[in-house]
């Protein structure tokens, strides 16, 4: 099991969420789940334009695109 703080690292390091606490927030809400969608979504040659996490919405949003299209994704802890 990875710790946390190493998880949020990689938020912020691969997702691009630049305030710590919130990258902290998203690793504790999402484990590795963004992380692994964001992988997943580069295999199959989508680009992660952007990543926030919205905390008071407890939601991982990515913007991603494919050729001419664009589309947000949701991650939202229920």
């Amino acid at each position: 099991m990875v710790d946390v703080f190493e998880l949020a690292r990689r938020y912020h390091d691969e997702l691009g969420i630049e305030e710590p606490s919130l990258a902290t927030m998203a690793a504790e809400f999402f484990d590795d789940l963004g992380l692994k969608m964001a992988d997943f979504l580069s295999k199959e040659g989508y680009t992660v334009l952007s990543t926030k996490f919205i905390d008071y919405d407890k939601s991982l949003v990515m913007d991603i695109t494919k050729g001419d299209k664009r589309f947000e994704i949701t991650l939202r802890k229920s």
